[in-house]
C-alpha cells in the first residue's frame, strides 16, 4: 500500500478549517481515501494542513491523481498554497527500500 503525504502552508488569510472540510468532502466524493488533518501541537503548527492519501500502489495513486475532481481539488489547493511538500511511501507488509542513497 502507498501513502501519499501532502503538507501545506497556506497563503495568509486562508481559512484552513473551511478548506480542510472542503477537501475531506471532495476527496470522499471522488472515491479517494484521504485523511485531512490540522495541526495538533506546536511543532506541527508550521504547517496548516496535512493530507494522507491511501492507495493500493503508486500506479493506483497516479490514476487517482488523474480523476478530474481530484485534479480540480489539487489545483484549488495549489492556488491557496504558499508552500507544499509531497512524498509517497510504501507502507505494505512487504515494503522494500527502493530508494538508495549513494552518499553513504
Amino acid at each position: 500500500m502507498i501513502q501519499h503525504f501532502i503538507f501545506v502552508k497556506l497563503e495568509p488569510g486562508e481559512a484552513r478549517e473551511e478548506l480542510a472540510e472542503r477537501l475531506r468532502a471532495g476527496f470522499g466524493e471522488a472515491g479517494v481515501k484521504a485523511t485531512v488533518g490540522l495541526p495538533a501541537d506546536a511543532p506541527a503548527a508550521k504547517w496548516d494542513l496535512s493530507i494522507v492519501i491511501d492507495a493500493a500502489s503508486l500506479e493506483a495513486w497516479h490514476a487517482q491523481a488523474r480523476i478530474p475532481a481530484v485534479i480540480e481539488l489539487l489545483a484549488d489547493l495549489a492556488a491557496r498554497t504558499h508552500v507544499q511538500k509531497r512524498w509517497s511511501f510504501d507502507v505494505g507488509a512487504a515494503a522494500e527500500d527502493d530508494y538508495s542513497d549513494d552518499s553513504k
